[in-house]
């Protein structure tokens, strides 16, 4: 007999209804030799700290930091009912096997093996795996079992994500905050002793600064933006725009060409524009009005100096996963992350219209290509849809790579419908809007190109230079204004001017059609004027202006800036593709991070301002306040990511990753105890197995003070444990830009918050290095000959070479035993 686990009561219904199995029951189904039960999301969560020991009730430092060598489960409150059901069924003698039927991902796994563990079962574990609820895939998905230990990868990641979130939480939570509370003036009457419970604030006058491994770098992106806001200072600036017709035409002429005046650089690709002063736009427009307007005899006339003109094709966006959908679905009809996955998981799980939408992936499989047919048929029943699908019907489109790729799908394949039949009118307005969303990207992955022209005009108002053309560039402003936009022409180059204007015109719709998207705009939104038509070497009339304009500060962040952010660690990553190959080290992952934007704004660390999110005074205060300015790196926590990642992957195992965790807990324990406010680089867990070709980490600027740097540790070296850092000459040799630093193991470059990885350790093949042996490593790739010893301790000749490409636990000297 078999036992069939769902994660939620609305999924092992249908589960039940489409193995035959009738009848309802209060804890389970029963029929046809199957028993269905289910869980209520989580049934199990991790014990309090008082369940491992009794010293660990109190909130104390001297008490942390807190590491059990064995973690212990308990029932989440308020489930025990439905809990003591499913552990007898999982302890009944009548069943041969029990199926993890919860949903197919990290969080899915989790549920069932935590119940699983909690009741003791010895059942042999099967996996349905499936990426849709239709009763077509619910009955193939059974059909196709998989034996659970092929997901043994997966739920020791799942494992992974909840002990580190537990041991990150729990010991800085209570670090921070007791630490806080001491630095803090005694209040003037006593208040109850006691640590609070799990999510209850302490009854003090010291604020809870609760921690987690992924919401606190999160509200650190925003409160960064916000330091930026505040700290910003509009500074006025001018620019000239001319309005040009062809020479001789009316003044009233509809084909007229605005260019904006400025220095175009050397790439030809960006014009320097902003004046710095409103004197020297009056001497721009002074010494071009005569030559803009005047008589032809009198003055030469502007005249178009070069003429650019390109058609371009705009391939179609890539299909969505779940943050890609959150953050359109946020930018056009203003949803939050959460309304979009409860809509898509609607979608999903009661219309069964949508796949699995926690999803992280972009492509579909190869073998998905034989149900094309199927879905555009689907959408071409429906009237919105028709004039897209039948053509795609009529001329099945080629396979694309952009579209198909297995090698980027991981748990599931990119969000798609199940062309199952549907009435749109039968939705509610945010489930039809997110189909609407989904299908029309679906549609438009098989259609073509959109197709541009590009239109690039320069014009020249003055006579030409004298001889060769000058390269006539302005002086400007050392420092770019804090917003990171163009410096400021504080100096005018010599005459002539010159004026850009550039056009860009749809001429072929593609798949900009089936997205909706208006004449001109790209994936983006973004369009240009369509300009009149013009020959290099065209007079023309002109009238130039002064325009007064301020600068102004970065944006706040929506929630779909800040899910980009999330997805790519807080690096400022625009293009798509780019953030889908980051994906693995984001905050979070695409299924928690709507949840950890929610938390944030109820702990009332984040307060929502229209679409834009907000850090409060308390977010603000939280930030600054941190003794240990690790624990709000998205970088730092975008390498565990990825690390959790590579263990579900099994290329990297559970114990490696928990020790680090760990280890950096004890880091981080000790560099708090030391004194509030003190910045230590403790070692992390992105010591070790970072992922190979990620980008590298950038500090969030005016959060953290100047830092004592040390390079990673590794093993520990006899006697080195209590030396201090010391700085070197010695430029790093593989970013070029920081300088190596001596620290407790070995010398390593000082911008490794930064993410660079490079460290050579002191002791090599039972040798020390010398100062000048790791000279002659940087500066000339090797040493010179000597003896060294051999793992088995016979002593050998050699000499150490550069290693760039080494990981960091290996170190970048590496000993040559035959070199030269």
């Amino acid at each position: 007999m078999q036992l069939v686990i769902a994660e939620k009561p609305s999924v092992a219904r249908d589960l039940a209804r489409v193995l035959g199995m009738r009848g309802a029951g209060k804890h389970a189904i029963e029929g046809s030799g199957r028993v269905v039960t289910w869980c209520i999301g989580h049934l199990v969560e991790l014990e309090e700290p008082a369940a491992y020991q009794p010293a660990w009730k109190a909130w104390r430092l001297d008490t942390l930091p807190m590491l059990p060598t064995a973690f212990k489960l308990r029932p989440v409150p308020g489930t025990r009912d439905q809990l003591r059901a499913v552990r007898e069924l999982l302890c009944d003698r009548r069943f041969s096997e029990v199926v993890n039927a919860c949903d197919a991902g990290r969080e899915g796994e989790l549920i069932f093996r935590y119940v699983y563990e909690l009741a003791g079962s010895r059942l042999p574990i099967k996996r349905l795996w499936i990426s849709s609820l239709t009763d077509e895939a619910i009955r193939a998905g059974f059909a196709g079992l998989k034996p659970g230990v092929e997901l043994d990868a997966l739920a020791s990641a799942a494992r992974c994500r909840s002990e580190a979130d537990w041991l990150v939480g729990m010991n800085a939570t209570r670090a921070v905050t007791v630490s806080s509370r001491a630095a803090a003036p005694r209040p003037r009457s006593p208040q109850p002793p006691g640590p609070p419970r799990r999510g209850q604030r302490r009854q003090s006058d010291s604020p809870l600064y609760s921690i987690g491994r992924v919401q606190t770098p999160t509200l650190a992106i925003l409160v960064r933006r916000e330091l930026e806001i505040r700290q910003f200072r509009p500074r006025d600036y001018w620019e000239v725009r001319g309005v040009f017709v062809a020479a001789g035409a009316a003044a009233q002429a509809t084909e007229k060409v605005t260019a904006t005046w400025g220095v175009v650089l050397p790439d030809g690709k960006a014009i320097r524009s902003r004046l710095g002063e409103r004197a020297l736009a009056d001497g721009v427009v002074a010494r071009g009005e005569s030559a803009a307007g005047g008589p032809p005899a009198s003055v030469e006339r502007p005249v178009v100096e070069r003429l650019r003109q390109k058609r371009v094709r705009e391939a179609p966006p890539l299909l969505f996963d779940l943050t890609s959908l959150q953050r359109t679905a946020n930018r056009r009809y203003g949803l939050s992350a959460t309304a979009t996955l409860a809509a898509a998981q609607a979608l999903y799980e009661r219309y069964k219209i949508l796949t699995y939408p926690r999803t992280d992936s972009r492509h579909l499989t190869s073998d998905m290509g034989k149900e094309l047919p199927k879905l555009f048929g689907a959408l071409a029943a429906l009237p919105d849809y028709a004039p897209f699908a039948a053509p795609l019907l009529e001329t099945p489109p080629a396979r694309s790579r952009r579209v198909f790729d297995d090698a980027k799908v991981s748990d599931h394949h990119a969000i798609v419908p199940t062309g199952k039949p549907v009435n749109l009118d039968d939705l509610p307005r945010d489930e039809r809007r997110i189909f609407d969303l989904v299908a029309r990207r679906f549609l438009g992955a098989f259609h073509p190109d959109a197709e541009f022209a590009l239109t690039d005009v320069v014009i020249r108002v003055g006579p030409p230079e004298a001889g060769p053309r000058a390269a006539a560039e302005p002086r400007a402003d050392d420092a770019a204004e804090p917003s990171g936009d163009e410096t400021f022409v504080t100096t005018l180059p010599p005459p002539p001017d010159r004026y850009r204007a550039r056009g860009r015109v749809r001429l072929v719709a593609g798949w900009q059609a089936v997205a909706q998207l208006g004449e001109g705009r790209g994936a983006d939104g973004d369009g240009g004027p369509e300009l009149p038509p013009l020959a290099e070497g065209q007079r023309l009339d002109g009238k130039l202006e002064v325009v007064t304009k301020q600068t102004r500060p970065p944006p706040r962040h929506t929630e779909a800036t800040l899910l980009g952010a999330m997805e790519s660690a807080g690096r400022d990553i625009s293009d798509e593709e780019m953030r889908a190959a980051m994906r693995d080290s984001g905050l979070g992952t695409p299924a928690t991070r709507a949840a950890t934007i929610e938390t944030l704004i109820r702990r009332t660390f984040v307060a929502r301002d229209g679409k834009n999110l907000v850090p409060t005074d308390m977010g603000i205060g939280l930030i600054d306040a941190l003794p240990e300015k690790s624990l709000a790196s998205p970088e730092l926590t975008g390498t565990w990511e990825a690390r959790l990642s590579r263990v579900a992957r099994g290329e990297e195992t559970r114990a490696a990753f928990m020790a680090d965790i760990s280890r950096y807990v004890s880091d981080v324990v000790a560099a708090i105890r030391g004194g509030a406010g003190v910045v230590r680089t403790a070692a992390t867990p992105s010591s070790a197995g970072v992922v190979r070709g990620a980008a590298p980490a950038t500090s969030a600027p005016g959060l953290a003070k100047p830092a004592r740097v040390k390079p990673p540790r590794a093993k520990p070296a006899a006697g080195r444990a209590g030396e201090t850092t010391t700085a070197t000459t010695l430029a790093c040799p593989r970013c070029k830009q920081g300088t190596l630093v001596a620290g407790n193991r070995g010398w390593g470059c000082g911008r490794w918050r930064e993410g660079c990885p490079f460290v050579i350790w002191f002791e090599i093949a039972g040798r020390r290095i010398t100062e000048a042996e790791l000279t002659d490593l940087v500066s000339k790739g090797k040493t010179r000959k000597r003896k060294w010893r051999s793992g088995e301790g016979a002593e050998i000749g050699g000499r150490l070479v550069l290693d760039l490409s080494a990981t960091r636990n290996a170190g970048a000297a590496r000993l040559d035993a035959h070199g030269d």
